[in-house]
């Protein structure tokens, strides 16, 4: 990809930075094998002939979903399949949303992917296929952590690793129906990519075909300065940042406008764990599980901190809710706990 991210969005990356491989499993080939077909390159060409590449995939006859962010700048657009380049003539484009559906007459053929049209859950098995680094699409796995409400529908924090080239790449539950589009990534850590869901691209489908290619104007919400990102941003910046008073002001304002929303809770057992007050952040990641049942996310820091209060009863069952979940919600609790020594390390 060309060109420099703004100073407000220095924290937020257009999935550039590189993860260790996963194991995969026959599942996984599977996908492979049954999507790849359905995924495309994405080329984008400026006035100065600079190529941005990404992904897209096929939603409809004839129409590639991909994140606007790739497309941005482009006066000319092209699809790769099997190595026939195809001219893209209109796009729709939701530059809020990061999500722009391409229009191209000569992809009519390319199979059309599934959209799935039932909730996901937080802990649900993903696998992601994309054009890392533009030469191949590969293929990835992970799982749902978190669904952050946002614009009408739910933005996807999930596990599943990708990196340059990916962005607008598929993201794909275990019977292979699309339920986002890959679009940016948290630069901390291996848990913060982010994905827009698929009721952005039902609606952007209800839309007529859109303009001739041409540079887009505006930012996608996750680029906004600092005080106008949606709170569930903010709140995970704080975090990555350590300013936990600031965190603790935060989630206290949330809450005392929607008593009711887990994330709040959540955000406050952070802060108050962090800042040497385990007791009042248990009872808040406590109170946060009991609206939001089987969030990977909420388990682990809320068994984090029982195991670091000694309180092995507890730290028990919250470890039997994880395994029950999906290996992969477990293995999120075994990773952060091999990584730090309870008590000591500001990491856990």
């Amino acid at each position: 990809m060309t060109g420099h991210l703004p100073p407000a969005a220095c924290l937020l990356t257009l999935a550039l930075w590189p993860f260790p491989a996963m194991a995969l499993d026959q599942q996984d080939i599977a996908a492979l094998i049954k999507l790849r077909p359905s995924v495309l390159k994405v080329e984008a060409s400026d006035d100065r002939g600079n190529i941005s590449v990404g992904t897209g995939v096929a939603v409809g006859p004839g129409i590639i979903a991909t994140a606007c962010h790739v497309t941005a700048r482009a006066m000319t657009i092209r699809v790769v399949s099997n190595g026939e380049r195809m001219q893209v003539s209109s796009q729709r484009a939701q530059v809020g949303r990061d999500l722009c559906l391409l229009d191209v007459p000569g992809a009519s053929q390319v199979p059309v992917v599934e959209l799935r049209s039932t909730p996901l859950k937080p802990g649900e098995e993903l696998v992601a296929l994309g054009y890392i680094l533009g030469v191949a699409p590969r293929v990835s796995n992970g799982m749902v952590l978190q669904l952050h409400p946002h614009d009408g529908a739910s933005v996807i924090q999930s596990t599943t690793p990708f990196t340059s080239g990916a962005s607008g790449g598929g993201l794909f539950d275990r019977e292979h129906r699309l339920v986002g589009v890959m679009t940016f990534k948290f630069r901390s850590g291996t848990d913060n990519q982010f994905s827009m869901p698929v009721e952005w691209i039902r609606e952007g489908l209800a839309l007529p075909a859109g303009p001739d290619v041409a540079p887009l104007s505006g930012l996608a919400f996750w680029n906004e300065s600092d005080s106008a990102l949606p709170v569930f941003l903010q709140t995970l910046r704080l975090q990555t940042e350590a300013r936990w008073g600031e965190l603790e002001s935060r989630a206290r304002g949330w809450i005392a406008g929607n008593s009711g929303d887990a994330s709040a809770w959540h955000a406050l057992g952070r802060a108050q764990v962090k800042q040497g007050r385990p007791v009042d952040g248990i009872a808040a990641l406590e109170r946060a599980n009991a609206l939001e049942a089987d969030n990977p996310v909420f388990l682990t820091d809320l068994a984090t901190a029982q195991l670091g209060q000694r309180d092995e009863a507890g730290y028990a069952r919250t470890r039997a809710r994880l395994a029950g979940l999906s290996p992969g919600a477990l293995n999120l609790l075994d990773q952060r706990l091999q990584g730090c020594a309870v008590n000591a390390d500001a990491a856990c």
